[in-house]
């Protein structure tokens, strides 16, 4: 009987030793809880009695044998006091011997506008100009009587403008007397009024020379003036058919406007050639898809 007890008692102590190792794993879990979480304020509470097997019932001990079981076992959990303190922030180190060589802007290049893009940059701010390419042959047939009698004849050019450039829709021939090294126009009144009536813009003009080559002469450099100022874009077309040559041309920008609109002198007469007054047009294009009709008003 006593060897059955002590075997007995035996088995509760390794129970008990079993249950005391839960106890400490449970101890660890919830420290473990209150580190991460530090706002948990309460302690879990853990009720072991159910854990013990019925002892007291056991009918193989005797009285003065039976355990005394504590009815609660108290827990204690270390007191964790969590403090944190803002993680130093690390600035950064820059090596300045690392830093690039300073430029010397006074080496710098310059390009002129006027020197090799002049050109270029003048016809960017200018709008294109479409003219028929058939159009300086069209006129020529109109104006073979006066070519042929060593006389001039000049037209107007009116266009459309569509997406911000011109299309040649009309030559317009109005009343006028020519010699053979000039042209003036009469009645221009006509010319407005179906210019305005057709809602065109007029952008150069026309004329022949019967015996000279393709140029703008000094009366021409004047009368071409006048619709440069007026439009920026305005051309002048001339035909010379005994040399076979057709030239568009316009007045230099600013060279050419500013000697001729100062230039206070009629009829023929000298200007200086260097830099050069006028220039072959760089903002027309001829395309051979475009007609344009030609209104004789003499």
């Amino acid at each position: 009987y006593h060897i059955d007890v002590i075997n007995y008692t035996q088995e509760l102590a390794a129970e008990l030793e079993q249950i005391e190792k839960q106890l400490e794993e449970t101890r660890t879990i919830a420290t473990k809880a209150i580190i991460t979480n530090p706002g948990v304020a309460s302690k879990p509470s853990f009720n072991r009695q159910a854990t013990y097997p019925n002892l007291m019932a056991d009918p193989r001990l005797p009285p003065e044998s039976k355990p005394v079981i504590p009815t609660s076992v108290a827990m204690t959990t270390p007191d964790v006091t969590m403090t944190t303190s803002p993680t130093p922030s690390v600035q950064p180190t820059v090596d300045r011997s690392t830093k690039p060589p300073s430029v010397d802007r006074t080496t710098k290049p310059h390009i002129s506008t006027s020197d090799m893009f002049g050109d270029l940059m003048r016809d960017v701010t200018r709008r294109r100009i479409r003219v028929p390419t058939s159009l300086s042959d069209k006129f020529l047939s109109v104006c073979l009587d006066n070519t042929q009698n060593n006389v001039e004849t000049c037209g107007i050019l009116a266009a459309k403008l569509n997406d911000n450039s011109f299309t040649v829709t009309h030559v317009i021939l109005p009343q006028q007397r020519g010699t053979p090294d000039s042209c003036q126009t009469l009645a221009e009144e006509q010319l407005f009024e179906y210019v305005d009536k057709l809602d065109l813009i007029i952008v150069g003009w026309i004329h022949t020379h019967p015996t000279q080559s393709a140029f703008l002469s000094s009366v021409d450099l004047h009368t071409h003036c006048s619709y440069q100022l007026l439009l920026k874009e305005a051309i002048a077309i001339v035909c010379a058919p005994k040399h076979q040559q057709t030239g568009i041309f316009s007045l230099t920008d600013p060279r050419g406007i500013d000697v001729i609109s100062t230039c206070t002198q009629s009829g023929f007469h000298p200007h200086p050639s260097v830099p050069a007054l006028f220039e072959d047009c760089k903002h027309v294009d001829l395309n051979p898809n475009l007609s344009a009709q030609i209104i004789d008003l003499r």
